[in-house]
């Protein structure tokens, strides 16, 4: 399946709980459509794995949301009323 073209759907049914690395995206704004399968990662593998491959111009995205994972680039605050 590595460098197949499978859409967001079959990547969500073949790869449940996992990072995917794609190429040639096809989105329809926020949301993607297709994409190449470059690699799959668990989420232990995959900030190494974008540390080094991250220049490449790969997309890495979660198959299905668990907590958080990300770079915040802001000024934030964060209050509970």
């Amino acid at each position: 399946m590595i460098g197949e073209r499978l859409t967001w759907d079959e990547l969500v049914a073949l790869f449940p709980k996992r990072w995917v690395v794609l190429s040639d995206t096809e989105k329809d704004g926020p949301d993607i459509i297709s994409g190449v399968l470059v690699d799959v990662k668990t989420d232990e593998e995959i900030i190494p794995y974008e540390n080094d491959n991250l220049m490449k111009g790969y997309e890495f995205w979660r198959t299905t949301e668990e907590g958080f994972y990300g770079i915040i680039d802001s000024d934030l605050e964060i209050s509970v009323d």
